[in-house]
């Protein structure tokens, strides 16, 4: 159990020192976690393997939080609600992927990612049929907003331009005011 913690506290300063410095050596990731490099490479072959690492511990969390924000429960908004107030806080673990490429061309990564996401495609159908949400526009479209939007909110809580108790709700009227349907009251 020790070894797993000490891992877990290598991908802390992983993650942690990759969001600040996206092109960080294996030397400077050992070093900003209080190890030697030959330590780091007892865990990790390579940076590619850290990368990795850090990419499907990255899911896993996202999973998790997609699961406690119980999507299928209330109206779109509220489940977006609870779905960003559990993402938003994981931001110093997972910034790292929106500046790393090699996590895009990861097969198993792409596919766990997929997984992972498809109750939050399951909202955006339900919102979509409910009427919540624009049907007029595809699917995969506002997909792709919701994630980039997120990413933005990390950025600006990241750099200090927003606070996070303003995230979620900044978050969700950029989306739903966007996206909501025209004959919704917002």
């Amino acid at each position: 159990m020790a070894v797993e913690k000490r891992k877990q506290a290598l991908l802390d300063a992983a993650s942690e020192l990759l969001a600040i410095n996206p092109t960080a050596s294996l030397a400077e990731i050992a070093a900003h976690a209080n190890i030697g490099k030959a330590t780091l490479h007892r865990y990790f072959a390579s940076r590619d393997d850290l990368i990795l690492a850090l990419g499907f511990r990255a899911i896993e969390m996202i999973g998790q939080a997609i699961v406690a924000a119980k999507l299928e429960e209330g109206t779109v908004s509220e489940a977006l609600t609870r779905l960003m107030d559990g993402l938003i806080p994981l931001a110093d673990k997972v910034y790292f992927m929106l500046s790393e490429p090699s996590v895009n061309y990861n097969a198993d990564l792409t596919e766990a990612e997929r997984l992972v996401s498809l109750p939050v495609e399951n909202l955006v159908e339900r919102g979509q049929a409910s009427g919540e949400l624009r049907a007029d526009l595809p699917k995969e479209w506002l997909l792709h907003v919701l994630d980039y939007l997120l990413y933005a909110t990390w950025h600006a809580v990241y750099i200090g331009e927003l606070a996070k108790r303003d995230a979620t709700p900044l978050l969700l009227t950029t989306f739903l005011q966007g996206f909501g349907s025209r004959d919704s009251p917002t």
